[in-house]
């Protein structure tokens, strides 16, 4: 990881034994900067407006301005930045909203160092990061709505159907990639061809749906 700029790190939060936990958690990671820390949504703006910053890691319940509305703002203003909900929060509307407001990532408080890190290095990467808890949550809440949704199940390819799995399964489009045996350029394709036609805008949004479907089943 050392090759590459280091990612610059905001942490919005209110409590601050989350944030100091947080930058113990990368102190030694020479990948990772912490560079600015805030504890409202007020200074969150002023600050990234200051500074240069990669990614924000992002807490929904805050004094000032929820997560979600920060988050909605944040990239309107800087789309260039990538943003992690990092709450305690798993209420599949909580996910879905966040996702809509434009984060890349969602993970709860209770996660542990190594996927933290994974979840930060991934959507840094381009990617969409789904911890497997927020998943499961994710979906219970989508098995609970209600079923009279339209039956009409776009007709995949082979290949289609087995990245759609590797993509529900979380792996990243390298890992897609080495697992089938093809180039970089048709994973991405075969998941711009699964967007289309499921008519949806991400890879959340792509399981979501396959879920519903039952694509995913067995």
């Amino acid at each position: 990881m050392a090759d590459r700029k280091p990612i610059k790190m905001m942490i919005v939060d209110d409590h601050q034994v989350v944030i100091d936990g947080i930058k113990l958690m990368i102190e030694d990671e020479q990948d990772l900067e912490c560079v600015a820390e805030a504890s409202t949504g007020k200074q969150a703006f002023q600050l990234i407006d200051q500074r240069e910053i990669d990614l924000v890691l992002l807490d929904i319940n805050l004094p000032d301005i929820n997560g979600i509305d920060i988050c909605k703002r944040l990239s309107k203003d800087h789309p260039e930045v990538k943003i992690l909900a990092l709450t305690m929060y798993d209420k599949g509307s909580f996910i879905q909203q966040m996702f809509k407001s434009g984060a890349s990532g969602y993970i709860l408080k209770n996660a542990g160092k190594e996927e933290l890190l994974k979840a930060i290095r991934t959507i840094i990467d381009g990617e969409t990061y789904v911890s497997q808890q927020v998943s499961q949550a994710l979906m219970n809440s989508l098995l609970k709505k209600d079923k009279s949704r339209s039956d009409f199940i776009p007709e995949l390819t082979r290949r289609e159907k087995e990245v759609l799995k590797l993509i529900a399964e979380e792996y990243t489009t390298q890992e897609i990639s080495k697992n089938l045996f093809i180039s970089l350029n048709t994973v991405e394709t075969h998941r711009k061809n699964l967007l289309s036609k499921f008519g949806v805008r991400n890879s959340v949004g792509l399981v979501r749906v396959a879920i519903e479907k039952g694509l995913l089943d067995g």
